[in-house]
C-alpha cells in the first residue's frame, strides 16, 4: 500500500516537472501614426503586459529577456525582464539600429547598430565590436561562441559586393569565409551557414538564391533556384528546425515580404501565402518545426495585421493576438 502511494506520487512528480512551461511571445501594438508599445504574453497570447515604448522586439531564447528599440534622437535599444521584476536597461544609444537578435545561449545580444555590430554581454553589461561597414545579415554559432555576419565594407549600396566573416567573441579574432563578393544574410546552424547569394541584373536589385558552406569556408552547396521576378530580391533564410530538416524562409521585394517552407536537402519550396503583399508574413519557427509564428496582413505598417501561427506543412492559421505585429517568441 506504501510503496504504491509512493510510486503514484512519484509519478505525479515527475508529470509536473516534465510538463512545458509556457515560452515568452512579444510583440508590437500601435501602427500607422500611433506610439507603438512592446508587449509581452504566454506563447498562446494570454496573460499579456507592457514592457514599454518602441518596435522591433526579440526574445531571448531561455524566454527571460525581450529587447527592442525605443523611438528617440538617438533611438534606444532598451533590454527588459519578461517578467518584468526589474526597470528596463539601456544597452546603446545610437541614430540608426538594425537587427537584434539573442545567441542561442541567451547570455548575450547581437546588435547592429548604424555601421557596427556589436555584442553586448548580458551579465557583465560590457560589448565587443564584431564588425564594421555596411553590415548584410548576421547569425550567433549554434554554440554560441562566434557570429557570422556579412558585410560590404564601406559600400552602402543596396546590391554592393559583400562576403560572409566569422568573429570569436572570447579571442576577438576574425576569419574570412567566403570570396565571391555575393554572400549576405547568413544563418549559421547546426549544418552548416545558409545564406544568400546575390546575382546581379540590369535595372532591378539583385536577386537573392540560398545557398549552405562550412564555417571554414568548404562544401558550398546551392539550395534553391527560385525565379525571381520583377520587383523582387528572393528568399531570406530565417530559421531552421532543430534536427535540420525544415528551413523558414522569408521571399522579400518591393512592398513584398511573404513566408517560405524550404527543404533544406534538395531545394523544393512552398509558399505559405498565396498573397506576398497583404498575406502572411514569418517571423519564426518552432524548434521541433511544425509551426510557424508570423503576422497576417503583409509587411506594410498601415496594413491590418494580427500575431498568428500556422502549421509549417500549411493549413489553418490560429490568431494570438488582434491588432498587432513584429512578433517573436522563445519556442
Amino acid at each position: 500500500m506504501n510503496r504504491t502511494i509512493t510510486m503514484l506520487l512519484g509519478a505525479a512528480i515527475a508529470l509536473v516537472m516534465a510538463a512545458p512551461a509556457h515560452a515568452t511571445l512579444t510583440y508590437v501594438k500601435g501602427q500607422s501614426g500611433e506610439r507603438p508599445v512592446v508587449y509581452v504574453a504566454d506563447d498562446d497570447g494570454t496573460n499579456a503586459h507592457k514592457l514599454g515604448q518602441g518596435e522591433s522586439p526579440a526574445v531571448s531564447p531561455d524566454g527571460r529577456w525581450v529587447a527592442w528599440v525605443a523611438p528617440g534622437d538617438p533611438a534606444r535599444v532598451m533590454m527588459r525582464l519578461a517578467d518584468r521584476s526589474r526597470k528596463a536597461r539601456t544597452v546603446v544609444q545610437t541614430a540608426v539600429v538594425g537587427d537584434l537578435q539573442f545567441s542561442p545561449d541567451s547570455k548575450s545580444l547581437g546588435i547592429i547598430a548604424n555601421t557596427r555590430l556589436w555584442v553586448y554581454n548580458i551579465h557583465d553589461r560590457e560589448s565587443v565590436k564584431a564588425a564594421s561597414g555596411n553590415i548584410r545579415g548576421f547569425s550567433f554559432s549554434p554554440d554560441s561562441e562566434k557570429v557570422a555576419f556579412g558585410t560590404a565594407g564601406r559600400n552602402d549600396a543596396s546590391g554592393a559586393p559583400s562576403d560572409l566573416f566569422s568573429f570569436d567573441i572570447a579571442s576577438k579574432s576574425r576569419y574570412r569565409i567566403t570570396r565571391d563578393r555575393k554572400s549576405l544574410n547568413p544563418l549559421w546552424t547546426s549544418g552548416g551557414i545558409v545564406h544568400d547569394r546575390q546575382k546581379q541584373r540590369e535595372n532591378d536589385a539583385p536577386t537573392y538564391n540560398l545557398f549552405e558552406i562550412q564555417p571554414d569556408g568548404g562544401s558550398l552547396r546551392r539550395i534553391t533556384s527560385l525565379k525571381i521576378g520583377p520587383l523582387m530580391s528572393g528568399l531570406v533564410p530565417l530559421e531552421m528546425s532543430a534536427n535540420g530538416k525544415r528551413l523558414l524562409a522569408e521571399l522579400e521585394g518591393q512592398d513584398i515580404s511573404a513566408g517560405f517552407a524550404v527543404n533544406p536537402a534538395n531545394g523544393k519550396v512552398r509558399a505559405l501565402t498565396r498573397d506576398f503583399e497583404n498575406g502572411f508574413v514569418a517571423a519564426d519557427l518552432t524548434a521541433d518545426g511544425k509551426t510557424v509564428l508570423g503576422q497576417t496582413g503583409g509587411p506594410v505598417p498601415s496594413g491590418k495585421h494580427h500575431v498568428a501561427t500556422m502549421p509549417y506543412k500549411g493549413g489553418k492559421r490560429t490568431v494570438l493576438v488582434r491588432n498587432a505585429t513584429q512578433p517573436d517568441w522563445s519556442r
